[in-house]
């Protein structure tokens, strides 16, 4: 790095930059080196005059020792400490003057962004922390669309870090415009900052805009909005309603881009807090009631109703019968696993509402005789369920579900996963200050709606009364069952994978497949696999092509 040839010493502090993300212990005599080198290009000006581009010192390697510089926490050396400071004011004092040269003007500003970017993660220069909150201001209003682009970027990074948001509120109204930008990079950029810059005295406005937003938004940031607003919700939440009301708006409004976290975690929160139960049965009752109800609330509607149902039978429009008109008016309509939960729900409805009992009945009659094998076997056994002349057995499977356990959010998971990238790595992580607490992972924390309530509802699972749709062993049945809510994103990747089969063994195939196996590598035909039920032949076929020579 402190080779007299440029070029050599861009090579190197580009490998230095890939190993240092991964092992950054193992290089952390970089940093002084970095400093150093950063230094005497901008301030002694020691550099060739071949690499003096468009009038800006070698950008190339400047923006490399700043990112390098990113990779490390601040040095307690004040010599160091100065090396920086000097080298980063002696690039804000450039950027001053605004070139009219297009080249000259991306070179600077690839350095001052560059600069913006390791301020903010030092977080101990004050007076240069002042400079940039005033600069990035004009930046996110520029007319060129690079520079607005990179100034949100950057406040979204000053968001991560700073102690208060007061600074980037003063803008808010310019970045909520920002997601009408003709450029697409631009919208995603301001919906990230919007994101950031949510805290508990903004976030009811900052949602209603992205509610707003979303009904135009581009469709390839829908899923994305929908993501961060659903997080927005339930992380600022301090009213029910307001909860309830905007997550069922939500999905009402971009259903088909709702993806199953989002109306997984809505059916958690209401599972674990008694205080929504009633208003959001009451809720999605009106949404299912309706002639368009999106299938993803029919969902929600199956599982809260079948849960919560019997707390609204007395209210004027919520009897019993209205209750199960509704779910059935949209059983035809809804793909198999729709109709699953919905079957599921009539079977707890045999146990809240025996006054109906005829009618839930005739619809598992119905169904078991469909095509659909898992909801054939499913109307049959909730069938023989209700037949039994006494309902001891119907009260135990039918009991209420157990609170969920409280874990990280799965949304949150999804989130990270979309924000991946195979560049360099990020020193920082859309989302604000908390979600930067641990710098090392990016752990973010686990978010409930605990603080409506005021205490703790959601203890561990009974394992004497797993409820209906768990096993014996308080397992899942499967993604199509209610308790598909048990998501795999909230268990760690390793864990995760560690129950399927190794297809690169045999342990996972039918007993007695090798005699069938060994025969046909030496045939062209025969029997692969044979058993009481199923016979399984296989016939190869080939051509073959004489090539004749000259």
């Amino acid at each position: 790095m402190d080779d007299a040839d440029m070029g050599v010493a861009l090579s190197i502090t580009s490998l230095i930059m890939a190993l240092a993300q991964d092992q950054p212990d193992q290089y952390r005599g970089c940093y002084i080196k970095a400093a150093s080198r950063l230094k005497r290009i901008l301030v002694d000006n020691e550099y060739a005059s071949d690499y003096l581009y468009y009038r800006v010192p070698c950008p190339w390697i400047q923006v490399k020792l700043l990112r390098l510089l990113q990779y490390y926490p601040p040095s307690e050396d004040n010599f160091v400490r100065d090396l920086v400071r000097e080298s980063l004011q002696k690039i804000l004092n450039l950027a001053l003057d605004m070139p009219k040269n297009v080249q000259q003007n991306n070179a600077q500003n690839a350095v001052l962004f560059e600069a913006i970017n390791l301020i903010i993660h030092l977080d101990t220069e004050h007076a240069l922390m002042e400079q940039i909150s005033l600069r990035l201001g004009k930046f996110i209003q520029s007319r060129e669309t690079n520079v607005r682009y990179l100034g949100l970027e950057a406040m979204t990074h000053l968001a991560a870090r700073a102690e208060t948001l007061d600074p980037i509120k003063q803008h808010q109204a310019i970045i909520i415009g920002s997601l009408k930008d003709r450029d697409i990079s631009v919208r995603r950029k301001g919906l990230d900052l919007l994101y950031s810059m949510c805290d508990q005295s903004n976030a009811q406005q900052i949602v209603g805009d992205l509610l707003q937003y979303l009904q135009s938004a581009d469709f390839a940031i829908r899923e994305e909005m929908v993501l961060k607003i659903a997080i927005l919700t339930e992380k600022y939440a301090t009213d029910v309603k307001w909860y309830v009301d905007i997550s069922l708006r939500l999905i009402s409004m971009a259903g088909d881009h709702v993806s199953d976290e989002v109306w997984h975690r809505v059916i958690q929160i209401v599972t674990n807090n008694e205080e929504l139960q009633v208003y959001a049965a009451q809720n999605i009752l009106q949404y299912v009631k309706a002639d368009h109800c999106h299938e993803t609330l029919v969902k929600i509607g199956g599982y809260i109703l079948g849960e919560f149902g019997h707390l609204i039978a007395e209210d004027p429009g919520c009897s019993p019968i209205e209750q199960f008109l509704a779910l059935q008016g949209k059983l035809q309509g809804c793909a198999s696993s729709s109709q699953a939960i919905i079957l599921s729900s009539f079977i707890k409805f045999v146990n809240l509402f025996p006054e109906i009992k005829p009618q839930l009945m005739y619809v598992f009659k119905a169904y078991s005789y469909t095509l659909d094998s898992e909801l054939q076997q499913r109307a049959c056994e909730y069938l023989a369920l209700a037949s039994f002349p006494t309902d001891d057995l119907l009260r135990t499977v039918c009991d209420e579900m157990p609170p969920f356990p409280e874990r990280q959010s799965a949304l949150l998971s999804r989130l990270h996963r979309k924000h991946g990238t195979t560049g360099d790595k990020r020193t920082w992580v859309v989302g604000g200050k908390d979600a930067n607490t641990n710098e090392k992972d990016f752990a973010v924390k686990n978010l409930d709606l605990n603080r409506v309530s005021g205490k703790n509802t959601a203890p561990q699972p009974s394992q004497d009364n797993p409820g209906i749709l768990l096993g014996k062993d308080g397992c899942s049945n499967g993604a199509s069952d209610l308790i598909g809510l048990e998501i795999l994103d909230s268990e760690p990747p390793e864990k995760r994978f560690t129950s399927a089969p190794n297809m690169a063994t045999a342990a996972h195939l039918s007993p007695g497949w090798e005699v069938g196996y060994n025969k046909l590598l030496i045939k062209m035909e025969g029997i692969l696999y044979e058993d009481g039920q199923i016979q399984i032949g296989i016939r190869s076929i080939g051509k073959r092509k004489n090539a004749l020579g000259d």
